[in-house]
């Protein structure tokens, strides 16, 4: 059975470290040319290979070292997949930015559609994607970024829809929420699952954008959130002038802003380390919703006067 020769391949390395530790040495390393590396990839390219089902070349003749551009290549290929079977392979995106962090190969479902246990290599139970050791991890399926079937099983695959809807949980959704969050959709909440509330807002993005109200998201929502993502808020000169300050700000302006929220009993207090962060835009958000102030999470002469702050 092949998908149980990619099983039987990983379990055999169970345990291995890399030599020296924090080195990223590895033999799978050696064996694919690019040693001292991270390998969470190399390993998984090197499991194929040793199964006798190379992957071919995607980064490499041997396979893959980079977890992004592997995701490209598969979803190019029509090869992601929502039902993985043993032996398939995982892609992981910690943050949700719609970056593919890690990868292992899927060995089963413990709770469908929830949690699941794969195979991994340089991981560990306290760094998951530069832990140093091959393991079994037990993984949420919000963390996923996708399933890949990648087609040297001599299987036929299905065609993966790129649609998110209601009940689609992972790594995909929460970059969605997170989007919506930055829009400022009030109730969004960024879990990766796609419940009744995301497809509440979502409705609401496509009546507020002249879209078939349908609650699911296509290409062509996904366009336009990224459109209104990039569309900016404020004039450039006035934020090139200083006029004005916003998320990925730095500087003394932005510690004396963080300084002002703080005095302000800012609920957490942010970090005053003149960066303008995720953490001080939802404090300044507070602030001017508290204050009657269009709560955009710029600081403005609005938002300056109030705080006391000269421009």
């Amino acid at each position: 059975m092949p998908r149980q020769n990619i099983i039987d391949i990983a379990a055999s390395q169970n345990g291995t470290k890399e030599i020296p530790p924090n080195s990223n040495k590895t033999s799978y390393g050696e064996w694919y040319g690019m040693n001292g590396v991270s390998w969470c990839a190399i390993f998984v390219s090197w499991v194929y290979d040793q199964a006798g089902h190379p992957l071919g070349k995607i980064d490499s003749p041997k396979g893959y070292h980079y977890c992004p551009s592997a995701y490209n290549f598969w979803k190019r290929n029509n090869q992601l997949t929502k039902e993985p079977q043993t032996g398939d392979i995982v892609l992981y995106d910690w943050k949700g930015d719609g970056l593919s962090d890690h990868t292992g190969i899927f060995l089963e479902w413990i709770k469908p559609g929830e949690t699941f246990k794969a195979w991994e290599g340089n991981t560990s139970l306290t760094n998951d994607s530069d832990g140093g050791q091959v393991m079994i991890r037990t993984r949420s399926a919000r963390l996923v970024q996708a399933f890949v079937n990648p087609g040297v099983f001599g299987e036929a695959t299905q065609p993966f829809a790129s649609i998110l809807k209601k009940g689609e949980k992972g790594a995909r959704v929460s970059a969605l929420q997170k989007q919506l969050f930055d829009l400022k959709y009030t109730g969004t909440i960024v879990d990766g699952d796609f419940g009744s509330t995301t497809e509440k807002i979502i409705k609401q993005f496509q009546q507020d954008h002249g879209l078939e109200v349908t609650g699911i998201v296509n290409d062509i929502v996904e366009g336009v959130l990224l459109a209104e993502l990039n569309k900016p808020k404020v004039a450039d000169t006035k934020l090139t002038t200083g006029s004005y300050l916003k998320k990925g700000n730095s500087g003394a302006a932005v510690v004396a802003l963080q300084k002002a929220l703080n005095k302000k009993d800012s609920n957490p207090a942010v970090a005053e380390d003149g960066v303008f962060g995720a953490d001080t835009v939802v404090a300044l958000q507070a602030y001017q919703k508290k204050n009657s102030i269009t709560a955009d999470g710029i600081a403005g002469p609005e938002t300056f006067k109030a705080l006391g702050l000269k421009q």
